[in-house]
């Protein structure tokens, strides 16, 4: 059987609490899937992972065949999309001051890619 998607042991822990504990699952080619559960299930933080979002701390998951610890999960992701619920975009900021915000949250240091993304997009 062919899986889109094989999560294996996946755990993701912020500081002292676990968003994901040793979780596995397995979704066939050609299922449709939907993740029900409280606040604080670790929905998003599956999707994130998934997403190349964020990393996982410990466990691995394959998307099309291909494992997360492969440079060519770029490329697997390029076959997918989601969004993570609601866009966070302050209508009170700039296009630049959103993207600084977004850099914060993934961890990125430093604000020097931001010129060109708005470039890419037209909103230079």
């Amino acid at each position: 059987m062919d899986y889109v998607l094989k999560a294996n042991a996946l755990t993701k822990i912020y500081g002292h609490h676990k968003a994901l504990d040793n979780f596995s699952m397995h979704i066939p080619q050609g299922a449709i899937y939907g993740l029900v559960g409280k606040n604080g299930a670790g929905k998003t933080t599956l999707l994130r992972l998934i997403c190349g979002l964020q990393e996982a701390t410990s466990g691995e998951y394959t998307l099309y065949g291909i494992s997360s610890r492969k440079h060519e999960i770029l490329d697997a992701r390029k076959e997918m999309g989601a969004v993570i619920e609601t866009p966070a975009i302050y209508l009170d900021m700039s296009a630049t001051g959103n993207l600084k915000e977004q850099y914060r949250v993934l961890g990125i240091r430093t604000f020097d890619t931001i010129p060109q993304l708005l470039k890419m997009v037209g909103l230079q």
